[in-house]
């Protein structure tokens, strides 16, 4: 569950793109009269703008404005350019000029096979300089994820939920084109994501999605709500109106004959084992469900504990957990007097000053301008006291799985220091045992985090680091343990 409150929302993946470009890139160019350390900073990427900071041989903010998710094409922007020559000149006027100063620069480049190289030109004023830019030190390569062509059948599919008219597109992919198969449905968590569930150079959901498919299980994945190709937004949804979103792509499939309409199932990952066990509880129809490191304690309690996780695991200072706690503090408070969104996020607004000052205070005026940290600070505050948000922390999962009875299998990390398996199992069983259910299965394994990869910590950081997407042990248990419940061959 990647939803931790207020200042942890800062280490949160970003809505991932076709391709990822942020993060800090460095290369050298050499010749035999020039010698140019490079160093190109991607701050920010969305869906149709990239924007950069050229560090060294000059410093320049840099965009892409027509960003068409593949290739970037960086440049200095009209307005930057003037102001900056305007200052330079100025300088100029009372100062020599000790370094190679450059008026304009842009950079075109594409990533290479492993995602960790940028190869492309960066122009310098007149000059064209051929680089290859490295981005950290850490090679990134995912040897789970798979490559075209697939060994069965894909669609890409298109439902609506009536409830509101959004609109949800997805990829549906069976065994084969004939025949007919039991299918899961996806259900990723407390961020909106695409269908492949892209972050950190991964995609978990292509790779799960993947492994059943060739072990004889359809899988439908969708984009979340205001992502890809799906209409709504995902903050503006509560995560009740999103268990929906499965029913109705339940009822889309019951209309495919290659479906085995009764042996429709749901997988749930972190706060998606809430949003599976919303949907069953609202619909008998349902033949299992799956739970990936869901939450089974009340929701405010889950992100207590991750805030508290963040300051040991060194994610959070002392200072900024303290500031965390009490703009927190502050919330439920305003939540219990029933304050609408609007009030919260302007009485929230008092902490913007503290927020820059700890999270920023190492970076000079110019520098914090080139991040507009205050748009970023408003868009933290914007996630907090959104309807998705508000809904969570007064919600309890145990409200939703104590009338769940079809089979369930939950399977938590004893490592995830985001959703604490031992504890939100616990719950499950407790809610799972009240509602009767006779069918159920309890796993923790050992040396997984919260993404169900193999580590030794668990930590975000070291998450980072790993090739490994998806554990195949636990992918192994989820195969076996369907085909079981379906009985098919």
């Amino acid at each position: 569950m990647k939803y931790y409150l207020f200042l942890f929302l800062l280490i949160l993946p970003d809505i991932s793109f076709s391709q990822d470009f942020k993060g800090n890139w460095k290369g050298r160019f050499e010749s035999s009269d020039t010698t140019l350390n490079i160093e190109l900073i991607v701050i920010n990427q969305k869906p149709s703008r990239v924007f950069a900071v050229l560090i060294e041989p000059t410093y320049l903010t840099i965009e892409d404005t027509s960003f068409n998710g593949y290739d970037l094409n960086l440049k200095v922007s009209k307005e930057r350019l003037k102001t900056r020559n305007e200052n330079i000149r100025k300088r100029e006027l009372y100062q020599p000029k000790k370094t190679k100063i450059y008026y304009d620069a842009k950079f075109t480049g594409s990533l290479a096979a492993n995602k960790n190289q940028l190869n492309g030109e960066l122009t310098l004023d007149d000059k064209v300089f051929p680089v290859t830019l490295f981005r950290d030190s850490v090679p990134i390569y995912r040897p789970q994820e798979p490559k075209r062509p697939f060994p069965y059948y894909w669609e890409n599919v298109v439902c609506r939920n009536p409830k509101d008219s959004t609109i949800l597109a997805g990829t549906l992919t069976l065994p084969n084109e004939k025949g007919k198969y039991p299918v899961v449905i996806f259900q990723s968590g407390s961020l909106p994501t695409t269908r492949d569930s892209d972050g950190n150079h991964h995609k978990s959901t292509l790779v799960v999605a993947d492994y059943l498919t060739r072990h004889g299980i359809g899988v439908l994945r969708y984009d979340s709500r205001g992502i890809g190709k799906s209409t709504g937004n995902f903050y503006k949804s509560t995560p009740l109106e999103l268990s929906c979103d499965l029913l109705a792509w339940k009822e889309y499939l019951t209309t495919r004959n290659e479906i085995i309409s009764n042996e429709i199932g749901l997988i749930g990952h972190s706060e998606g084992g809430m949003v599976s066990a919303m949907a069953a509880s609202q619909s008998d129809d349902f033949k299992f469900i799956v739970l990936l490191a869901s939450p089974g304690l009340k929701m405010r309690d889950v992100f207590e504990k991750q805030i508290q996780l963040s300051l040991e695991d060194g994610v959070l200072n002392q200072i900024q957990y303290d500031e965390a706690q009490q703009a927190n503090q502050k919330l439920y408070e305003m939540m219990n007097l029933n304050l609408d969104s609007k009030a919260m996020a302007d009485s929230l607004m008092k902490f913007k000053d503290s927020f820059m000052r700890n999270h920023f205070g190492s970076l000079d005026n110019d520098q914090l301008k080139k991040i507009n940290v205050e748009n970023f600070y408003m868009t933290v505050i914007s996630m907090k006291t959104s309807p998705h948000t508000l809904f969570n922390l007064t919600a309890n999962p145990f409200d939703y799985f104590e009338k769940v009875t079809c089979p369930v299998l939950s399977i938590g990390g004893s490592l995830d220091r985001q959703v604490p398996s031992k504890e939100n199992q616990e719950a499950i069983k407790q809610a799972l045992v009240k509602a009767g259910n006779k069918n159920f299965q309890i796993i923790e394994l050992e040396g997984l985090n919260h993404s169900f990869q193999e580590c030794e910590k668990g930590t975000i950081k070291e998450s980072l680091k790993l090739e490994q997407t998806f554990s195949p042990k636990a992918l192994e248990i989820i195969t076996n343990w369907i085909l079981f419940q379906t009985k098919y061959e």
